[in-house]
């Protein structure tokens, strides 16, 4: 489940020395890759997951390592110290490592809508950003920047919403009646906790508003990228990473199960997955992935992301993003359309 606080470092740190010590005993000639995920190994990871345990990318070659993330995980700082060869991060993350100098090849974006949102009790009227006016949001530690952004860019008055802070992971005032909407929350998440505690709730997703971004999207240094034997194997690795994620698609409650099922990782709720696969699959959609297929890179998406942080002042200039994006691995692997 994901929320403001993850796993802690020190736990995570093992887990990944653990990921880092698997497939040690491949035969030889395959080749190796090791990867970084965007998140733990829940139904957000599952594509990759469900490729490693189905021999999908041993079948292209690949002796393929996935390392979790969490708290106190850099997927950027691990791609720019050569830890990890394919990093899997949100833009803004990849972003301001280009702005503090890294050079990175953004090759596959999982997202198509971003899945940050605003939660309200829906007993609050709130369906759009202007039904904010004269409301209470709670407003959660270092996400104020964007809150500011969310109204500006939806043309409401800052000082027309009442705020008060809150903490990374408290959803009892808004459960309590006493805030109408909490941002930022992880649309499959704060939700269903609310929902939960018998309180229905609207969601409004940034991505919709203004703050669309492609998160967990797979990228690599530049240097690896620029050899063309790599690009033979990020082809490879995307194609077989497609392939986990096409039963996903078909069936998201299944695809939950079998992740609670492997015991990846402990703590998982098998309720909160299954209404989070139900509901990620159409952030992952798009009427690009239909057309082109899925991981589809979107350069607006990418291009409104680098001017939010520009504006949020997270980067002192606007990125340019066409030097980092490619659609090359996914023209030559084939993609699904969903």
């Amino acid at each position: 489940m994901r929320m403001s606080s993850r796993w802690m470092k020190p736990l995570l740190a093992g887990v990944a020395m653990l990921g880092l010590g698997a497939g040690s005993a491949e035969a030889a000639g395959m080749t190796k890759l090791s990867v970084v995920l965007g998140y733990i190994p829940d139904v957000e990871m599952y594509g990759p997951e469900y490729a490693l345990h189905q021999g999908y990318y041993k079948a292209e070659g690949l002796n393929v390592t996935l390392i979790p993330a969490g708290q106190g995980v850099d997927q950027v700082q691990m791609v720019a110290a050569g830890i990890a060869t394919v990093g899997i991060d949100n833009p803004e993350a990849i972003l301001a490592g280009e702005g503090q100098g890294e050079h990175f090849k953004v090759f596959a974006g999982q997202f198509q809508t971003q899945p940050i949102a605003m939660t309200c009790r829906k007993d609050s009227g709130v369906t759009t950003p202007a039904d904010l006016k004269g409301k209470t949001v709670g407003v959660k530690v270092n996400a104020l920047p964007y809150f500011k952004l969310f109204l500006a860019k939806n043309n409401v008055p800052y000082d027309a919403v009442k705020q008060t802070s809150i903490g990374p992971n408290d959803v009892s005032l808004l459960i309590a009646g006493r805030i109408a909407c909490e941002i930022t929350t992880f649309a499959f998440n704060e939700p269903l906790l609310v929902q939960q505690a018998g309180v229905p709730t609207t969601v409004l997703p940034l991505g919709k508003y203004g703050l669309n971004a492609q998160a967990d999207s797979f990228f690599v240094k530049s240097s690896y990228f620029d050899k063309p034997a790599n690009q033979a194997t990020l082809m490879k690795f995307l194609s077989a990473t497609a392939k986990g994620w096409v039963s996903f698609y078909k069936d998201p409650k299944a695809a939950a199960n079998w992740i609670i099922d492997q015991h990846l990782v402990d703590g998982l709720d098998r309720t909160q997955q299954i209404f989070q696969a139900e509901q990620q699959v159409n952030y992952m959609k798009s009427p690009l992935t239909a057309e082109k297929g899925i991981l589809w890179l979107d350069p607006s998406i990418w291009q409104e992301t680098a001017a939010n942080l520009k504006a949020a002042g997270v980067t002192s200039t606007v990125i340019p993003v066409a030097p980092i994006l490619t659609t090359s691995i996914l023209e030559k692997a084939n993609m699904p359309k969903f």
